[in-house]
């Protein structure tokens, strides 16, 4: 079994935990934006842009893996080993940064890519 063939599968899935824990957390913050109008409404709360950016992170993280899955099926091999590499720094910076947060989940799927890369030379 080729896991690599997973790699868009698991940052979609990635990215419904996200958005999901999103609304979990922030859901009076989005039920506030929405009461308010949502024009101009974020800007004018902290809590407000958090949770907005939150949820549009997990959107964009579910997109991401949708592109990357489209290639795979498409070009039947694991996404680009540079791709790999700049999943793994962007989650271990994450992962610093922030300790107590979903940027762990990001290792094991660049480590997927990196070593799927590696196999393939």
């Amino acid at each position: 079994m080729k896991i690599w063939k997973y790699s868009g599968l698991f940052l979609i899935i990635t990215g419904i935990i996200h958005t999901a824990v999103g609304l979990m957390f922030g859901w009076s913050a989005h039920v506030e934006i929405i009461r308010a109008g949502l024009f101009n409404t974020i800007a004018q709360s902290i809590e407000h842009s958090y949770a907005f950016w939150f949820l549009i992170c997990g959107f964009i993280i579910i997109s991401f893996g949708q592109i990357l899955h489209h290639y795979i099926k498409r070009d039947q091999r694991p996404a680009p080993l540079f791709f790999g590499y700049s999943m793994l720094i962007f989650a271990i910076l994450g992962a610093i940064v922030i300790p107590v947060s979903g940027f762990w989940l990001f290792i094991p799927q660049a480590l997927i890519i990196i070593i799927a890369n590696k196999k393939a030379s």
